[in-house]
């Protein structure tokens, strides 16, 4: 039963088959400076893997990444209610550089397995994964809860 419920709060589909999903129009840097999702310390959504990095380093910065499909509903009601909680807002200024990236046709490195949407990966600047869910997540609680576990690995992967 609970597996059945996951499937309607994500959407899936056929997984890329290349080492990079399938857009060749992505090919050089894009940055989304439309604040209506996140509004991040620099008002900057990326939308360029790379971009998104070279940021992070440049600003000690993890990455958080949320993976969508144009045609999935969950992740427009990710983007439309969760993401745009104040304490989410919040969090997510001050602490990362927010990057979303489509599934289907944004270019990003194969170790991410995006197979159902909406999908968030939360990275350090190195690219590290630290963690990842899939599905939409209403409590916005639910992300401040990954927000302080990824501030406890970044505390102490910086001490070693």
């Amino acid at each position: 039963m609970l597996l059945l419920s996951l499937g309607f709060l994500s959407c899936s589909d056929n997984e890329p088959t290349e080492e990079t999903t399938l857009s060749k129009t992505n090919n050089h840097p894009s940055i989304n400076k439309s604040t209506n999702l996140v509004n991040n310390s620099n008002g900057v959504i990326y939308s360029n893997y790379a971009e998104a990095f070279k940021t992070a380093k440049a600003e000690n910065k993890a990455v958080f990444i949320l993976f969508a499909t144009e045609y999935c509903r969950w992740c427009t009601k990710l983007k439309q209610t969760t993401l745009k909680d104040p304490k989410i807002v919040s969090r997510l200024a001050k602490e990362y550089v927010v990057l979303f990236l489509d599934r289907d046709k944004s270019t990003y490195p194969s170790k991410y397995r995006v197979k159902g949407v909406p999908a968030v990966y939360f990275t350090d600047k190195n690219e590290e994964i630290f963690t990842s869910m899939v599905g939409y997540h209403k409590d916005p609680q639910d992300y401040i809860k990954w927000f302080n576990y990824i501030q406890v690995e970044l505390e102490n992967t910086q001490s070693n």
